[in-house]
């Protein structure tokens, strides 16, 4: 058996921190699938339930702008455990809540816990990066969203089959400690607390040490915004634009998660030949040009076929998906390499900068699809800033 001061080798720890991404994405996405019983439960409107959802973000903010230095101070292991334990418990009471004022609370707890323990197993996952000399965040990313990809499925199934109370909460309980058995298998290398005075801090601190690196912002905020909008309206517009089955409607989704998978697992495979610069190029161009162009395509063959429609839609998620799919663990590599703060500390506010302005173009796409009358339009936006990252490829350089 290891002792804690064993060190693990590059490949338990890649292996480890995968496993807890996986964990950590069915956990956080099982209620998802399930966000018509939890509506009903609370007897809320679509603008109500929306509205109240929406505030996971100020649990988040906060935490985003907090938790890298709670990490530099205390370690990570502390704040993984307490992370884990607080997303479990807000998830659990979530589902069972007819209050909604204390449905408010606890979905900011829970985007609090859910924000802090990606911060802190974000920075794993650079450290051994650090350590492999290659980008591994692109497959830990790629695990996470294998959970997410299964969690669906699993909830999709279950939805008829059992109670949410009953499914989220056997669910969570077996992730728990699934979640924790792994950070203690993790625990030689994980990040250890601060011995240094000068990590103590206040709150003024925390506003005082706050950087902003508006390239890689903007960058990355370009880059992630076609998924986001992919998870948005590529059932809408499948089901109500082109007139597919609701069933039928979640094809293009499921693709562009394929693509994303497939995307993040290989791309370090694809980075022997090709320089991180030239792919991100690469992907930023085929990927917003693709999206683009099938969306554009599929939106005037709908009065010819709808099939063709429903093809080109399928293609032009799909191709987004997979252009965009490597950007974001680029983008955050070159954030930690640009910046003299912790890793910890880079990503929480990294985060935090792109909640808001991911936050504010999904606004703009929502508002640009109101006032057009037509999502294929509104999608122009974020094939168009998938593109633009190729203009801001310099970021990635020489990592």
């Amino acid at each position: 058996m290891l002792s804690s001061d064993t060190r693990l080798s590059i490949a338990d720890e890649k292996r480890l921190i995968g496993i807890i991404f996986f964990l950590f994405a069915v956990q956080m996405m099982s209620w998802i699938p399930r966000f018509p019983e939890v509506k009903a439960n609370l007897g809320l409107s679509n603008g109500e339930f929306g509205t109240y959802i929406s505030l996971t973000s100020i649990g988040a903010l906060i935490a985003m702008i907090s938790s890298g230095h709670l990490i530099q101070k205390y370690g990570s292991r502390r704040i993984l455990f307490s992370s884990t334990f607080s997303m479990c418990v807000a998830i659990v009471t979530l589902v069972h809540l007819e209050s909604e004022s204390l449905f408010i609370l606890f979905n900011m707890i829970n985007g609090a816990a859910i924000s802090t323990f990606h911060t802190a197993i974000t920075a794993q996952a650079f450290q051994v990066q650090d350590r492999a000399g290659e980008m591994v965040l692109s497959r830990q990313q790629g695990y996470w969203t294998i959970g997410a990809f299964v969690t669906a499925i699993l909830s999709g199934i279950l939805v008829d089959l059992v109670s949410i109370t009953l499914h989220i909460t056997t669910l969570s309980i077996i992730l728990f400690f699934a979640i924790l058995y792994f950070i203690s298998k993790l625990n030689p290398e994980l990040i250890k607390r601060s011995t240094s005075e000068k990590d103590d801090f206040n709150v003024f601190d925390l506003f005082r040490s706050f950087r902003i690196d508006v390239l890689v912002s903007t960058a990355l905020a370009c880059a992630l915004i076609v998924e986001f909008a992919t998870g948005d309206w590529s059932a809408i517009y499948s089901k109500e634009s082109i007139g597919v089955s609701g069933s039928l409607a979640t094809i293009p989704y499921i693709a562009s998660l394929l693509a994303l998978i497939s995307g993040r697992l290989w791309i370090h495979i694809v980075l022997r030949r090709i320089p991180l610069e030239s792919m991100v190029k690469i992907g930023s161009i085929v990927g917003g040009i693709g999206f683009i162009g099938f969306i554009t395509a599929s939106s005037m063959l709908i009065e010819v076929s709808k099939a063709a429609a429903f093809a080109c839609a399928i293609a032009g998620f799909t191709i987004g998906g997979l252009g965009s799919s490597f950007l974001s663990a680029a983008l955050h590599t070159a954030a930690n390499a640009r910046s003299p703060q912790h890793s910890a500390i880079v990503i929480g506010q990294l985060g935090a900068v792109n909640a808001v302005l991911i936050l504010l173009t999904k606004t703009v796409i929502a508002w640009t699809a109101q006032f057009t009358d037509s999502i294929a339009i509104a999608l122009i936006i974020p094939g168009l800033m998938l593109l633009s990252v190729a203009f801001m490829s310099r970021v990635v350089k020489g990592i």
